[in-house]
């Protein structure tokens, strides 16, 4: 083959190559961006709007139908859903894949600008966003624990908070389960009315008093300065001494018809881990950003920051962890794949000629991390399993031609002309079997929706590993035997003459009796593939396109009707923690009131839900499984009268919602509601369901 006959004429400029496939693969395995999930945008944008005291119906009427008109009239939308609930409307705009998710967020912002006359003048301005797997999703969580003053933990944590955003790979560290502080001002009417001052006019004065202005600037010599005057309250007492009025000659202050209060505002979500109040901080990053790097700045932090004795760091969560693990795997399969080639390459062809097909499994990885470098192609969890599916096909082109290549030379061609003839005898061969391979998983390429994107990167993965391995096949492994390849000893090493004359002639007696009863292994063949096909179709368990795996982690999840006040969820949280500290399983638990499983999930926050987040011990240390503690905690839990209790497993592959979901669609609620009820009540008794639940919520009493 002329390529071939190329690689072997320059061997040196290949020798040459190989060195520098070696050193930038090692390069560019150690800059590649080591991530949980792959940077992936998908074409749904988010439309989050809030208005603060209205029942669901009304923020349909009010809110969602108004909007969706608008959005009705743009292009390439495959799919418009919305959801009203107390309080707050979420909508979402799923695109045709080929849109550009940043002009579409443009146009949702403009319909929304267009929609605005028909919306409540008092509503915030509702909020855009796409969706990232790599940039949304967190990859860090800890919290704050040990102390009950809450004010001192979020002291702490707005420190640490600044300190992690001014790292370059941090996108958003944000601080959950404080409160807010607020002066509170409670009027006295009484003195109102006696004062004769109004109380519109009080509250327009305290408007233009608490903000900073710009007073020009100032121009000193050669120097220019900016002049601002800063009449933002900072505390209470400086609102006590506002004055509202002046009665014949005399002040008459704030203080004088109102009670100023320093206070927080009331609670909307209330944090606890391991029974103790906490906050808590979760970490999400750029795009591009290295997970395990950027985690290792922000341990290294907390580390070295002088927390007070009182105060417990609990890391939560830590994406890296998963990462780390994939690739010790993949180090771990790379090492163990070349080890056993070369041991069983050793009985055939000796250790020389052996070695040569096993450099096909480093130098072809190294190839590949240097191409997925130039594609942009991030190290993630999904990437390391195509990786490692590929180990195992990284030899097969090799074997082929240093076996031919082997087998010449011993036939008493020189090293030179047994190389050129060798790899030019199974070149083709070598070429199909490889395109066949590539061929079959092109399909896979073109899998559509969030699933395909999210699994599109192992068929491209795979490729670029098979594509490497031809490559070494043809043009290095022949520059290397043209050079290095060895004849057979002319008196081998007994045992290994021994073992190949044992394997060959048993391989050639099982030959010549299936050839002489070929028409019975045809038929045995046939009756193996039937029956095989019947007792798949008797006795297979179902089809999952991810396994379930032992949980590293499970959320349990509360929710009340809307309405419900936080201290009766987070009172419904303490008595599941009750049962969860009797389980040595269990390395921690967090829970959080207010806020629910926000994983796809539109109605994830509120008064009326709370979550808690279960983390187990490593599985070595667990002397139950996992999956049957959760079952146990599931059938221990308590009864919370007017609650919605369900348990939320760790699922592989990307965030979805539930497994199976029926969705229910009309203009009437109560006849919804009915239907709604109904079909729960016909499929509960369905063995295998469990956590059933429903999205209808009704309006607050």
């Amino acid at each position: 083959m002329l390529i071939t006959n190329y690689a072997i004429k320059f061997r040196i400029a290949v020798f040459a190559f190989m060195a520098v496939i070696i050193g930038l693969g090692f390069v560019s395995y150690n800059a590649l961006p080591r991530e949980g999930m792959p940077d992936i945008t998908i074409p749904q944008i988010y439309i989050r709007a809030p208005y603060e005291g209205t029942a669901p119906e009304e923020m349909e009427n009010l809110v969602t139908i108004p909007i969706e008109k608008k959005l009705n009239e743009l292009g390439n939308v495959k799919e418009i859903v919305s959801t009203s609930s107390e309080s707050f409307t979420t909508i979402s705009v799923e695109f045709l894949p080929d849109q550009d998710i940043d002009m579409a967020i443009q146009r949702v912002k403009d319909k929304i600008d267009l929609a605005r006359i028909d919306l409540p003048e008092d509503l915030e301005e509702p909020i855009v966003e796409g969706f990232n797997f790599s940039t949304d999703v967190p990859i860090m969580r800890f919290s704050l624990s040990g102390v009950p003053d809450i004010g001192r933990l979020k002291a702490i944590a707005e420190d640490l908070q600044d300190r992690i955003e001014l790292m370059p790979g941090v996108r958003e560290a944000l601080i959950t389960g404080t409160l807010e502080r607020e002066i509170r001002v409670e009027f006295d009417h009484s003195r109102l009315s006696a004062y004769e001052i109004p109380l519109a006019d009080v509250l327009a004065l305290i408007g233009k008093e608490n903000m900073t202005v710009s007073a020009g600037s100032l121009e000193v010599g050669d120097s220019k300065y900016q002049i601002r005057l800063a009449g933002e309250f900072k505390l209470a007492g400086e609102m006590r001494h506002l004055v509202v009025k002046v009665d014949q000659g005399r002040p008459i202050y704030l203080s004088d018809i109102a009670t100023v209060i320093d206070t927080y505002k009331d609670a909307t979500s209330i944090s606890r881990i391991n029974g103790e109040t906490s906050v808590s901080i979760n970490i999400k990053k750029r795009s591009g950003a290295n997970t395990v790097a950027l985690t290792d700045e922000i341990k290294d932090l907390l580390h070295s920051y002088n927390f007070p004795k009182e105060i417990k760091l609990t890391i939560v969560q830590d994406e890296s962890k998963h990462v780390r693990d994939m690739l010790a795997e993949l180090e771990n399969n790379i090492a163990t794949g070349f080890m056993f080639v070369i041991i069983v390459l050793l009985i055939f062809m000796g250790a020389r000629n052996s070695l040569f097909v096993g450099l096909a499994i480093p130098v072809s990885m190294l190839f590949t991390f240097i191409i997925m470098s130039f594609m942009g192609i991030t190290l993630s969890t999904v990437v390391l399993f195509g990786l490692i599916l590929g180990v195992g096909m990284l030899v097969d082109n090799g074997i082929v031609i240093v076996e031919n290549i082997y087998r010449l030379h011993n036939e008493g061609l020189s090293q030179t002309e047994a190389s050129r003839q060798g790899a030019s005898e199974v070149a083709w061969p070598v070429i199909t079997s490889t395109l066949t391979t590539i061929i079959a998983l092109v399909p896979l390429l073109f899998w559509p929706d969030i699933m395909g994107r999210f699994m599109g990167y192992i068929p491209r993965t795979l490729i670029i590993t098979l594509t490497c391995s031809l490559f070494v096949a043809l043009i290095i492994n022949p520059a290397l035997c043209s050079v290095l390849i060895k004849k057979e000893k002319l008196n081998p090493h007994p045992l290994s003459e021994k073992k190949q004359h044992r394997f060959v002639l048993g391989y050639e007696t099982l030959l010549k009796n299936a050839l002489h009863h070929r028409g019975l292994i045809v038929l045995l063949s046939i009756t193996f593939l039937i029956l095989s096909t019947e007792l798949y179709k008797r006795y297979n368990r179902g089809v999952e396109l991810f396994p379930n795996t032992e949980p590293e982690s499970t959320q349990i999840q509360i929710k009340y009707p809307q309405g419900t006040a936080i201290e009766t969820t987070a009172t419904a949280l303490r008595e599941v923690e009750k049962i969860l500290v009797n389980y040595p399983e269990i390395q921690f638990f967090q829970s959080s009131a207010g806020q629910g499983n926000s994983s796809f999930d539109a109605v994830s926050s509120g008064t009326h839900i709370g979550s808690i987040y279960i983390d187990f011990i490593d599985e070595n240390l667990r002397k139950t499984l996992s999956s049957q503690v959760i079952e146990h905690i599931r059938t221990a839990l308590p009864v919370l009268p007017g609650a919605e209790v369900t348990i939320e497993n760790e699922r592989q592959g990307p965030p979805a919602g539930a497994p199976i979901s029926i969705e229910i669609s009309g203009d009437d609620f109560d006849q919804l509601a009915h239907i709604s009820d109904e079909i729960r009540r016909r499929i509960e008794t369905i063995p295998g369901l469990t956590d059933l639940r429903s999205s209808f919520e009704d309006a607050l009493p």
